[in-house]
């Protein structure tokens, strides 16, 4: 658990909660899962140290007492601001910055004032630039299963908290009206039933993962023909 876990009460806890046994402080804890904060704002609140919370989290998830909340693209926006996303984070290879500007529309540097040529001083060819090349999405038309490219992401490193921190460093980086041109307000990391079916947020997807990771999407992340 990294803390930037949202857990709510379920309603096995609402079934069960008379017959619940706890210390008052582990109660405090217990109530303090609202959906809505961290499970670092929760054990603040609670007066708890991390340490001593996750033994709880894990007993409180093993009574099914509390699950995760998933949240949408928007309100983690919301919640993370300009900040990096975790310090986890840079066991990610490459290490990246949020919100950095995209290769194609950072400023270059002005280049110097042209010297004058003369009539008998021939023209020399630049030589003609190559741009770093960016991942082929071989879509042929097919539409992109978000689902495929959530497990695709996660599939890349071995801890699933710092696969779904992984999953939000990409689409930090795919542009927000594309994602809203197809009503993608949310990416659920388990089972998600969207369909990507826009080449143009296709394309920004693929170069999201291929500028983070290095690694280019496979074809099964398409839906079948």
């Amino acid at each position: 658990m990294t803390g930037t876990e949202i857990y709510k009460r379920t309603p096995a806890y609402e079934r069960e909660a008379r017959e619940i046994r706890l210390h008052a402080p582990h109660w405090k804890l217990l109530l303090a899962f609202d959906g809505q904060r961290s499970l670092s704002e929760v054990a603040m609140s609670a007066e708890i140290s991390f340490a001593d919370t996750l033994p709880l989290v894990d007993k409180f998830l093993g009574h099914g007492w509390i699950e995760e909340q998933p949240i949408t693209l928007e309100q983690y926006l919301k919640r993370m601001g300009a900040r990096e996303v975790s310090a986890a984070g840079s066991a990610v290879a490459p290490a990246t910055v949020l919100h950095e500007p995209r290769r194609e529309t950072a400023r270059l540097p002005s280049p110097p004032p042209a010297l004058p040529v003369s009539a008998a001083t021939p023209k020399m060819a630049e030589p003609a630039a190559s741009p770093e090349k960016g991942p082929e999405v071989k879509s042929a038309r097919r539409p992109m299963r978000l689902s495929a490219v959530v497990d695709f992401i996660t599939s890349l490193v071995g801890n699933i908290a710092i696969g779904q921190l992984l999953v939000y460093r990409v689409f930090l980086r795919v542009p927000p009206e594309l994602l809203l041109a197809e009503e993608v307000a949310s990416v659920h990391l388990v089972d998600d039933t969207s369909l990507i079916r826009g080449e143009k947020l296709q394309a920004a997807i693929a170069e999201a993962i291929f500028s983070i990771t290095k690694r280019s999407l496979p074809e099964s992340v398409f839906a079948s023909a």
